[in-house]
């Protein structure tokens, strides 16, 4: 069975890894000649992530602006989809105006992973000139994501009502016969073997990326543990490592009959995604009050920033908040099980 398939339309670029010359996108980008999609071609421990700008429902008197996001229920209406809740195995391809005219592919992720009506924000870098905060409403393994060389974008796309181009995100209407056609296409197009699409390992501004192997995870887990400890001993704490006790997190810190428990997270790169096992996120329940989740990013960077979380309710749902200055992690609970034949009577 195949994939799903989104159309996003972004404003034109040659690389689409860090801020450059854009042109079209729609009213934000020629208004202010910048926007979320300079980065989606930029390759970040391994994965891409991408940006497409979408309606505008902010509602009135409201504090900040809150865009629509992509809404799944447009892809697969019989599940009861959640806010930021996520579906993998989804093809995005990106299209822009060229600025010789019509509508061209620029590039595509396959087996990307897109969010419910949200966006998720990672960290720019400034030595590179990024803003402060990214926004990114997709992700995909970097190996999956290939950017069309500027002077081999010549397949064109169809504009008008019904088709690509009307608004920025793009869902194949089945009952459209032609819509169905130009997905036919665009699914030959991303999936033929042709020599003028590229996969940029190396972008203009980062260098090459590869997925992280045991040593390398191994390597960023102690890095992160090891600062974890240093934080606290200087903190006055008195710490123990129970790693290896299965206990739902990383190490014990005492200072008089305060204890906490803190669970270690390390990253390659700049964006806090990981996950939780069962039984660490039930002892983050169950000891929320005392309980701590660590964060390092770019542990293999010499990064030294600790991030420390608790975890609290919020809206009935567990969340980790920053404890030093504004900052939230939140989660998408999943439901596992495991089968076994049943012996019958």
């Amino acid at each position: 069975m195949a994939n799903p398939l989104l159309v996003f339309r972004v404003g034109y670029m040659k690389t689409y890894d860090g801020i450059d010359e854009i042109v079209g996108g729609g009213a934000y980008v020629e208004e202010n000649g910048e926007g979320g999609e300079m980065w989606n071609f930029r390759y970040e421990a391994g994965r891409c992530y991408g940006f497409v700008m979408t309606k505008d429902i902010t509602r009135k008197y409201a504090k900040k602006k809150r865009f629509a996001g992509i809404n799944l229920k447009r892809i697969d209406p019989t599940q009861k989809w959640r806010e930021n809740e996520s579906l993998p195995g989804v093809d995005i391809v990106y299209i822009a105006k060229h600025p010789d005219g019509g509508q061209v592919v620029i590039g595509w992720y396959r087996n990307a992973t897109v969010f419910h009506k949200a966006y998720r924000k990672r960290r720019g870098r400034p030595k590179m000139g990024d803003w402060a905060g990214l926004d990114y409403l997709c992700e995909v393994d970097a190996d999956d994501a290939l950017l069309v060389q500027e002077r081999d974008r010549d397949f064109r796309v169809p504009h008008g009502k019904g088709f690509i181009g009307q608004s920025n995100v793009w869902y194949p209407d089945e009952g459209n016969p032609e819509a169905l056609r130009i997905v036919d296409r665009l699914r030959k197009y991303i999936g033929g073997s042709t020599g003028t699409r590229v996969n940029p390992t190396q972008g203009k501004r980062g260098g090459k990326w590869s997925k992280p192997n045991k040593d390398l995870v191994t390597q960023i887990e102690q890095a992160a543990v090891a600062l974890a400890e240093k934080h606290y001993k200087q903190q006055g704490y008195a710490v123990k490592s129970v790693e290896r006790d299965n206990r739902g997190w990383d190490i014990e810190v005492r200072k008089g009959k305060e204890v906490l428990y803190v669970e270690v997270k390390g990253h390659i790169g700049n964006v806090i995604q990981f996950e939780l096992t069962p039984n660490e996120y039930l002892r983050l329940q169950e000891h929320h009050s005392r309980y701590r989740v660590c964060v390092l990013r770019n542990a293999t960077s010499n990064g030294n920033e600790l991030e420390i979380y608790a975890p609290k309710v919020v809206d009935k749902y567990w969340v980790l908040q920053r404890l030093d200055k504004p900052g939230e992690i939140r989660f998408n609970e999943q439901v596992a099980a495991k089968a076994f034949e049943a012996v019958l009577p």
